[in-house]
């Protein structure tokens, strides 16, 4: 009767005082645990194997303890849940602590008695990491989540491989673990590190979760994935950048599988505006994860036909206009990964590959005129006239191609350029010229029809995007082009700036 008197009053003590002490009275209690606290140790896989704990001794604590332990640990978590918000009981939330992880160990000391699955309690100490998560204890919370990780691992039961329940302890486990990194926001690149291990550990065992696990668990590891490559994107130059790519990569496959896959494309768009924001860090480490997200979402986008190749447009866009501002090398690197994502596209995403060609095409011309501007070319009237009429060196053949390009889009989005202005002398001879883009059924027709509509506004802001270096380069030197340029020298770049106006001002009308 006294025991039953005791255990009814800690458990009253646990359940509503709001004094201690606490933790203090229960390990009293369980005392006659204290001869079983050798085997409390955590796994060593190489140490010796412990001779098995004396089932003599084991059964009589179980038989007496087993209630009362169940109880406690049924109670804690509520408790704690309830005094989170309350500054001034943090003594006692100690305490609490104190007392669930002796609870915990104590049950796990008899579970050879118990008629549960090996790793049982192993789900105990996942709801005791995601208390100590809960209420700011995240180291507490990365040390009890390990241990688990680790017991874990040395489990060997028949049917381990394909136990469900089993994989969800395990998932659960390294959600906390990630969780903890993203609300630590470290500086210390062995915790992402970490992370990235046990998240592909962690994805060999969704693989025996039944639909709503994985989804739901899916879900929560993306989301704090996202959370970590956010605060790597933002401190990207306290880390080392093969890392922060490798995450990026990484976090961005699995938000493209996930059930939050509706949020990719925002993801992305957030990644790049924290990523250009940061004008006073070294170039080359941004533009690396710029091309990242991009290829992300282009591959994306060769999965996905329907809303994906209007998010990457988008993007693009997007990256394309800040580039203008961030300097030479954002131009012309990004230029360049453009025309290769553009070249890698499939004819059945047309126009998607058009328009981000004509992004690089604008990107090119930026890159020259910003060079212009700032001096690196040199300023005689020689240089000045070349730039304007021969418009740009010849970067792998950009203004060249122009007129193939806008020769492809004007034909896939039927506008015609003023053909009284077309050189003849132009030859759409190359790659995207030869681009055969009438359809050859009526579903085709139809399909066409539906990507022209969808697609037009990106397309008019990418002509418009091409436009503007011109523009400001023609009306910068107006007065050599109308009096002292040979009219000999006005070749087939002239002609192609002035199908690319009239192309923009076909498409613009055609929009009021």
């Amino acid at each position: 009767m006294a025991s039953a008197s005791t255990e009814s009053s800690l458990l009253s003590k646990l359940e509503t005082s709001d004094s201690t002490p606490i933790y203090s009275l229960f390990a009293d209690y369980l005392r006659p645990f204290s001869d079983l606290q050798n085997d409390n140790t955590k796994p060593n896989p190489k140490s010796k194997p412990k001779a098995k704990p004396n089932q003599n001794l084991i059964r009589p604590l179980a038989k007496k303890f087993l209630a009362f332990l169940n109880n406690s640990i049924t109670i804690l978590p509520k408790r704690l849940s309830n005094l989170q918000s309350k500054d001034d009981h943090q003594t006692l939330v100690d305490e609490l602590y104190d007392t669930y992880r002796l609870c915990l160990n104590c049950l796990e000391l008899i579970s050879s008695q118990l008629a549960c699955k090996p790793y049982t309690i192993q789900l105990q100490r996942v709801r005791f990491v995601c208390c100590l998560v809960a209420s700011g204890k995240g180291e507490d919370a990365v040390k009890e989540g390990l241990r688990v990780l680790e017991t874990l691992r040395m489990m060997d039961f028949e049917g381990k491989c394909g136990d469900s329940e089993f994989g969800k302890v395990f998932v659960e486990a390294v959600a906390a673990i990630v969780q903890c990194a993203a609300v630590g926001r470290s500086k210390d690149c062995e915790v992402y590190r970490r992370v990235l291990g046990l998240f592909q550990e962690a994805k060999c065992w969704f693989m025996v979760l039944d639909a709503n696990a994985y989804t739901k668990l899916h879900r929560v590891l993306v989301s704090y994935l996202g959370k970590c490559t956010q605060h790597l994107v933002e401190e990207i130059m306290c880390f080392n950048r093969d890392l922060v790519r490798e995450f990026c990569e990484a976090t961005l496959t699995e938000y493209a599988k996930s059930s939050m896959k509706d949020q990719f494309y925002k993801f992305c768009r957030r990644l790049c505006f924290t990523l250009f924001s940061l004008q006073e860090s070294k170039p080359s480490p941004i533009i690396e994860i710029i091309l990242c997200v991009l290829d992300s979402i282009a591959c994306q986008c060769k999965v996905e036909l329907d809303n994906a190749g209007i998010e990457l447009v988008e993007l693009v866009s997007y990256c394309a206009n800040k580039c203008r501002t961030a300097g030479t090398i954002f131009c012309s690197t990004i230029a360049g990964h453009l025309n290769h994502i553009g070249g890698h596209f499939p004819q059945v995403i047309t126009p998607v590959d058009l328009i981000l060609r004509l992004y690089a095409t604008g990107l090119y011309l930026t890159n020259y005129e910003v060079k212009f501007r700032g001096g690196d070319l040199t300023s005689t009237r020689a240089a000045k006239d070349e730039f304007v009429l021969c418009c740009l060196p010849d970067d792998g053949d950009q203004l060249h191609n122009l007129a193939s390009l806008l020769n492809a889009l004007g034909s896939y989005f039927s506008f015609c350029c003023a053909k009284n202005f077309v050189s003849s002398s132009v030859e759409c001879e190359d790659s995207i010229s030869q681009l055969h883009l009438q359809p050859d059924s009526e579903s085709s027709i139809t399909s066409m029809q539906k990507n022209r509509e969808a697609y037009m506004l990106s397309y008019l802001n990418a002509l418009k995007f091409l436009c503007l270096p011109l523009a400001e380069q023609v009306n910068l030197e107006k007065k050599e082009l109308v009096s002292d340029i040979e009219a000999a020298y006005i070749g087939p770049q002239l002609c192609s700036i002035q199908d690319a106006f009239y192309q923009f001002f076909d498409v613009f009308f055609s929009q009021r």
